[in-house]
């Protein structure tokens, strides 16, 4: 017997040591492997961060998915400062962003608005309604004001002599008069409104030509997951003008619809394998334990589907249905057109694997013992190719998202104003827009990067639960 053979029979059982048990099970020893394959958690933690932003993404986005500023059309990625200068040259941490102002149409160029501006933008509680957005940079220091306000009297209809339109001439003048640059005041506007009735409206007076940025700030109202209504945003800016990844062509904020995107462009992908795997495992489970005239059946019809093009057909399926869809229908439908496309080559796989093993001993004893053919298929047959279905989903699964982008970049999948990855990327097709504003690509890069990570956690999933692998001893 040697030393340590010794000690861990002898020593430690007399001084009252019990060694601990050890968790040996297959989900504990695959979860252990799967840890140490870099790619595959790579992978495994790409995704989660995705799918943790397209989950929240009401709270992550500086916008709402729709909302739109057709002033801004194409309008770069904002600039971020993280240090602000008093008018006493007192310099602190405090993030902002120019507010910017398109000065060539045709070229899509901006500029910083003049230190003097004045703005007014109105604060809503109530999603879907846009907002009140006045500049003024006149150089005059009345004409300014009274540009503002002239604004402001026809919006909300004011009467001249209003006691809420001396109130915000009272403010302005403060504004002006004050010695201090940059300055945000709210102001409650009371004004009649369509049946007589008084209402109020909160409002931002803002000095300046500067956006302070923050977390949890007020902003964009919108529906949390269709739960209840919040205007909180995890980071960005109460005054607006904040454009972290760029505009678009109507003016809408890219990372925003990036965010609400990402919903369509991840579920499709699982929504679709469920649907998928779901039919191609019963049709492929169903033919290999009949066999005969039953499986001949079936391999033709699965011969015919794999026969089409698939893209070809994709498209031929989606131009048979009605023009005047909704969104929403649209993609439940892109959802079932791919699915339906997709089983017949995982059924013919699904096929052989049970023909060699619908002979196996537990397979027969479940036979004699009386269950039912739909619970052998179920329950004895598929249970046992269950690691072989999760690595063939998570590799499936970059098809369907290309499929969807496919169709959306062709006009016919998710429309307006709904977002998806492909629907965004479908502005690429115009050369002009990948000269001068490269940030409307951004789309294709995600879209690349949910693909790699998926096919990064197909890799680890396969190498993990494949049997015949070869297996690194566990520390």
């Amino acid at each position: 017997m040697g030393l340590k053979d010794f000690f861990a029979k002898i020593i430690k059982p007399s001084l009252g040591y019990k060694p601990q048990k050890t968790d040996n099970s297959p989900g504990k020893i695959h979860l252990q492997q799967f840890k140490k394959h870099r790619l595959g958690m790579i992978g495994f933690f790409i995704l989660a961060f995705f799918f943790f932003c397209s989950l929240f993404a009401d709270l992550l986005s500086p916008y709402s998915m729709t909302w739109t500023d057709k002033k801004k059309s194409f309008h770069p990625p904002s600039e971020v400062h993280l240090f602000y200068t008093d008018e006493k040259n007192h310099t602190f941490l405090r993030p902002f962003c120019y507010e910017m102002k398109i000065v060539n149409v045709a070229y899509k160029r901006y500029s910083i608005i003049p230190e003097h501006s004045l703005r007014v933008v109105s604060l809503e509680k109530h999603p879907k309604i846009d907002e009140l957005r006045i500049i003024a940079v006149d150089e005059n220091p009345e004409e300014r004001k009274q540009n503002i306000i002239s604004k402001l009297v026809q919006y909300y209809k004011l009467v001249a002599s209003h006691s809420e339109t001396k109130s915000i001439q009272e403010k302005l003048d403060n504004l002006v008069n004050n010695p201090q640059r940059d300055i945000v005041q709210k102001h409650i506007l009371h004004f009649d409104g369509p049946d007589e009735k008084e209402l109020t409206k909160e409002i931002l007076l803002i000095k300046g030509n500067k956006n302070f940025l923050g977390f949890f700030n007020q902003g964009i109202p919108y529906h949390f997951l269709g739960l209840f209504v919040s205007n909180i945003h995890f980071f960005g800016s109460t005054s607006g003008g904040y454009y972290p990844l760029g505009g678009d062509q109507l003016g809408r904020d890219v990372l925003s619809r990036l965010l609400h995107g990402s919903r369509i462009s991840l579920s499709v992908g699982l929504i679709g394998i469920l649907i998928s795997f779901t039919i191609g495992l019963l049709i492929g489970g169903i033919s290999g334990y009949f066999g005969g005239f039953v499986d001949i059946i079936l391999m033709r019809v699965c011969e015919i589907i794999l026969s089409f093009p698939s893209l070809i057909l994709l498209y031929a399926l989606r131009a048979s249905f009605p023009p005047n869809l909704n969104s929403i229908e649209v993609y439940f439908l892109i959802i079932v057109i791919m699915s339906l496309i997709n089983w017949a080559a995982l059924a013919r796989i699904i096929r052989g694997m049970v023909l060699s093993l619908k002979n196996e001993e537990y397979v027969l004893n479940a036979r004699v013992m009386g269950l039912s053919h739909f619970r052998i298929i179920t329950r004895h047959i598929l249970r046992n190719i269950f690691s072989f279905i999760i690595v063939q989903a998570t590799i499936s699964i970059p098809g369907y998202i290309i499929g969807e982008s496919s169709l959306s970049l062709l006009g016919l999948g998710i429309n307006d104003p709904q977002s998806s990855w492909g629907l965004m990327l479908s502005v690429g097709r115009n050369t002009r827009y990948i000269k001068d504003f490269p940030w409307l690509l951004i789309p294709g890069v995600l879209i690349f990067l949910t693909i790699m990570a998926w096919n990064f956690l197909g890799d680890g999933l396969r190498d993990t639960l494949d049997p015949h692998g070869k297996k690194r001893p566990l520390k």
